[in-house]
């Protein structure tokens, strides 16, 4: 185990003593891990393919979006995203797909870029508790991936 993901696990861990929320969806993450890292790069890539790219380009775009450590975070982030009921995984991955698409940069670390997402994807300007939501999840991610 490298140092950095000792220091994000002890992190998560810390996290769970502290919060009781970020520990059911941790719980949720850690024990379907293997089907959400489906990874988000196959499922990306799957989407990209389907859409009508070479299969070879749209690993690529799909590589180039999110890179290998961000991308168990992310997945851990979708995860609370569906748990909480803002939006669901599939959303989010053609949210991703079109991102890959169109080169974007993602911080998921940045509240406007969440909301931004969120809106984007619902298509209408979001409720307080929505944001409310987004903004604790936000902090959440600044404290665990610095």
């Amino acid at each position: 185990m490298n140092k950095q993901n000792f220091i994000t696990l002890t992190l998560i861990i810390s996290g769970l003593v502290l919060n009781p929320v970020m520990a059911e969806t941790v719980h949720h993450t850690v024990s379907q891990n293997q089907h959400i890292n489906q990874s988000v790069v196959s499922k990306v890539t799957t989407i990209l393919h389907n859409r009508g790219l070479d299969e070879d380009a749209a690993e690529e775009m799909a590589s180039n979006l999110v890179n290998e450590e961000d991308e168990i975070w992310l997945a851990m982030m979708m995860q609370a995203l569906q748990i909480q009921d803002i939006v669901t995984k599939d959303e989010v991955f053609a949210y991703l797909s079109d991102a890959a698409l169109h080169k974007h940069e993602l911080d998921f670390k940045s509240y406007d870029h969440l909301v931004g997402m969120v809106s984007k994807i619902k298509q209408k300007s979001l409720d307080p508790y929505t944001l409310k939501q987004l903004s604790d999840l936000t902090k959440i991610n600044k404290q665990l991936f610095v």
